[in-house]
Formats: structure tokens, sequence, C-alpha cells
């Protein structure tokens, strides 16, 4: 598997990653390889603060890490239970350079059984189903409520 540096957002997360990315239906290409709608109004990928970095990276900004930083780091925390940090993605590719972090994520996002990409967005493997890492409160939530009626 191979992972490219073009495919690491500014905000640090891996586009291979995303389920939006993976779709087999119009797929999204990434961050910095083509303008989505989303893409065109991220207001992390089109942060008027310089970056020192290239490809420009949220880590080469002088107010890293900025709230809106944060609250997405936040956001992508909780939906993985923790097993993502985007401020750590960052943070190891300035600590380690890009090769090294691409290195790691192409371990990290391995499925340990099959061993084929993973998705963020899902605590299972899409290709063999098999878990390969805690899932979020949400997921947790999400199981139980799916798997019991619940009078009102």
């Amino acid at each position: 598997m191979y992972m490219d540096p073009i495919l690491i957002a500014p905000c640090g997360l891996n586009c291979r990653t995303c389920a939006q990315y993976q779709k087999v239906k119009a797929p999204c290409k990434g961050c910095n390889l083509r303008s989505t709608r989303k893409s065109e109004i991220c207001i992390l990928k089109n942060c008027k603060s310089p970056s020192k970095t290239a490809p420009k990276l949220c880590i080469g900004c002088t107010a890293f890490p900025c709230r809106r930083l944060q609250q997405f780091d936040q956001r992508y925390q909780n939906i993985t239970g923790g097993y993502l940090s985007v401020i750590q993605n960052l943070q190891t590719i300035q600590q380690v350079g890009m090769e090294t972090f691409l290195q790691l994520e192409e371990e990290k996002w391995s499925c340990p059984v099959c061993h084929k990409l993973l998705c963020v967005h899902s605590n299972l493997c899409p290709h063999c189903g098999k878990p390969y890492r805690k899932p979020s409160e949400k997921d947790r939530i999400k199981s139980v409520q799916g798997g019991h009626n619940h009078e009102t």
C-alpha cells in the first residue's frame, strides 16, 4: 500500500483513510488534488495564515494549533475513540519528517488481519469486517440503540 504525501491534507488528515476518498462511486481525490465543494469551503484548507511548509500544512502556521484545528482534532478523536489526532499527525510530521510519517501511517491504517486499507470513519475493516480499534462512544451508542427497541 502506498501512502502519498500529496494525500496528507493541510489539517494532518490522511485522505487515503477517509470514507469520501475510498468511495467507489465519485470518490474525492483528496484535499490537495481536487477542489470539491467541501474543500472549497474548508476553513482549514483555505486558511489565509502563511504556512512555512511544503506542502502547506497547519504545522507551519504561527497560530498552530488554532482554535479551528483544535475543534477539528477533537471531532476526529471523538469519531475514532482517540485513535486519530490530526494535531498529533502534524507534530509527528514535524518530528520525524514526511517519509517516516507515511511509513507509520501505512502500518497504522493496514488491517492486522487482511492487510488492506482501513477507513478512519469505521472501527471495522471495510474489506474483512474485523475490528481494528475499540469503537468510539458514538459507535457504542449506535450499536446499543440499533440492537434494542426503545419505547417512548
